[in-house]
């Protein structure tokens, strides 16, 4: 419930996995959330829609981390590519797609 005296923020919003808006969609700078996958896209001011990365950084942003067990299924979208630091395993009853010509990379 909102505290008294101000206006709730409600993000453009979609509860199906693996579903990203498109442009057409979005005014630059506005933000939607995938709230299936935990997701946050924004339109940057060449009309694209960007993807706000998620990991751990240390060492002052050098050093970017990644879980070694995916426990959440994933569905990578047409237009997303992703890459993981391996060994990388996928939980029982977990799922991760990647769609079409697309690609995930562990290396």
């Amino acid at each position: 419930m909102p505290q008294v005296g101000f206006t709730p923020i409600q993000l453009y919003h979609s509860s199906t996995p693996g579903a990203a808006p498109v442009a057409a969609n979005l005014n630059t700078g506005e933000l939607a959330i995938n709230i299936a996958d935990g997701i946050l896209y924004y339109k940057d001011p060449t009309n694209a829609v960007k993807q706000f990365s998620s990991g751990s950084a240390a060492a002052g942003g050098a050093i970017v981390t990644n879980e070694t067990t995916a426990t959440e299924s994933y569905v990578f979208p047409s237009g997303t590519n992703g890459f993981s630091v391996g060994p990388v395993t996928v939980a029982s009853g977990v799922t991760v797609t990647v769609s079409s010509g697309q690609r995930w990379v562990v290396i």
